[in-house]
């Protein structure tokens, strides 16, 4: 099983190509929607408590994404911390989960935004990047986020500039046009690389 890493900016189009894939055969694997799950698990929950107070949770226990996403991201220590607690946790994870079924023929992909700042793109034989203009993004990210302009532009900012992202790329996926398109190089991409593996 070839192990893929997709990556790219926030709004850049991961989650498409990764639903292509999926679709096509992949198994594929989310490392956000992972460690939002992982940070609602009692231990992370401490750790996170411990590291940025009790304001993010409610009574009942339950994360308060919003909120914290607006904090983080305009605070780059806490940024960093939230990471240093959850990713070394989600790459574990994706291991495990890896190993279980390497032997099967196809792709396993993981969709991640960081795999590049944190050296974890490193790890994986193929690195596929989707990229789309910073306008483009911005764009995405207020009409389907419902963020105000000043909040998209902080949380592109939070992270690597796409130039880096690029660098690191075997393969680049431009998506300044419409899903279709995306879609069509998506499904050319998976047949290069997944189809016989």
């Amino acid at each position: 099983m070839r192990l893929v890493c997709l990556t790219g900016g926030i709004a850049s189009g991961k989650t498409t190509v990764g639903r292509v894939f999926a679709e096509m055969g992949s198994h594929v694997e989310n490392a956000d929607e992972l460690a939002k799950s992982l940070a609602a698990t009692p231990q992370i929950r401490k750790a996170l408590t411990e590291a940025l107070g009790r304001s993010f949770y409610t009574p009942a226990g339950e994360l308060k994404r919003l909120e914290l996403a607006a904090y983080i991201f305009n605070h780059p220590e806490a940024l960093q911390k939230v990471n240093s607690l959850i990713h070394p946790r989600v790459i574990a994870e994706l291991e495990h989960r890896y190993e279980q079924i390497k032997d099967i023929h196809g792709c396993f992909v993981v969709e991640t935004a960081l795999a590049v700042e944190t050296g974890y793109a490193d790890t994986f034989e193929v690195v596929i990047a989707v990229a789309a203009s910073r306008a483009e993004r911005l764009r995405r990210l207020v009409d389907m986020e419902e963020l105000s302009p000043d909040q998209a532009a902080a949380r592109m900012a939070a992270q690597l500039p796409q130039e880096e992202i690029i660098k690191r790329a075997d393969y680049i996926l431009e998506n300044d046009g419409s899903i279709e398109e995306l879609e069509e190089k998506a499904r050319a991409l998976y047949e290069k690389l997944c189809k016989d593996e």
